[in-house]
């Protein structure tokens, strides 16, 4: 499976997926403003926000 959005994600996907998403999560620069999530790249965000 390739993660696209963070926020789309299931209970059962981030139990499969926990390794990936954790490199996702490292160093986040950006912030959902949706469901708070955080990733280093928007494109796994639906609503990016730039960290300042």
């Amino acid at each position: 499976m390739k993660i696209t959005q963070l926020c789309a994600l299931k209970k059962n996907d981030i139990e499969k997926h926990t390794k990936k998403i954790i490199k996702i999560v490292k160093n986040p620069k950006f912030v959902c403003t949706k469901c708070i999530r955080v990733a280093h790249e928007k494109d796994f965000l639906c609503h990016p926000q730039k960290i300042k």
